[in-house]
């Protein structure tokens, strides 16, 4: 990194945390923090886990995909087709982590003491078996996005 990237990544860090420092004191946001904290418990901890990697996720590789592709190569067409696998990668996360959550939202509801294959089993094997397809589905998009940048790539168009 040169001087003025570290000077300008600097100062984003003391943005970041001037930023974190009046949020925590901003009682709005205190009031939302903890109504969101309260919401969580271990029935919904992975779903969370995966909303916040799939954003952070999101937001990085767009970033990193502007500015390859806007600020050093001036090309548009690539943006389009890299902010649309980052979009279907980002889905591939967010559609994991609901799945997991639904195992284990399954997992519980079997453990529970009294039972019953009867007892709202199968809406939650359904859930499950709705967000396997679901990922699968993002996971073939995913795959034909990268297939499409390649032959993209080969035919001298530089996706």
């Amino acid at each position: 990194m040169t001087g003025w990237q570290w000077f300008w990544t600097l100062i984003g860090f003391i943005v970041y945390i001037i930023a974190l420092i009046f949020l925590y004191f901003f009682k709005p946001f205190e009031d939302l923090f903890v109504l969101v904290l309260n919401g969580i418990s271990y029935q919904n901890i992975i779903f969370w886990v995966a909303l916040f990697v799939g954003v952070i996720g999101f937001c990085t590789y767009h970033w990193r995909a502007y500015r390859i592709h806007i600020i050093g190569e001036h090309n548009v067409e690539a943006m389009v087709m890299s902010s649309l696998r980052g979009s279907a990668l980002t889905a591939i996360i967010l559609c994991g982590g609901a799945m997991l959550q639904s195992v284990q939202i399954l997992c519980a509801h079997m453990l529970a003491v009294g039972f019953s294959f009867e007892d709202g089993f199968g809406r939650h094997l359904g859930a499950v078996l709705a967000m396997v397809v679901l990922t699968a589905v993002f996971c073939v998009v995913y795959w034909l996005l990268k297939v499409l940048r390649r032959s993209h790539a080969a035919m001298g168009h530089g996706v």
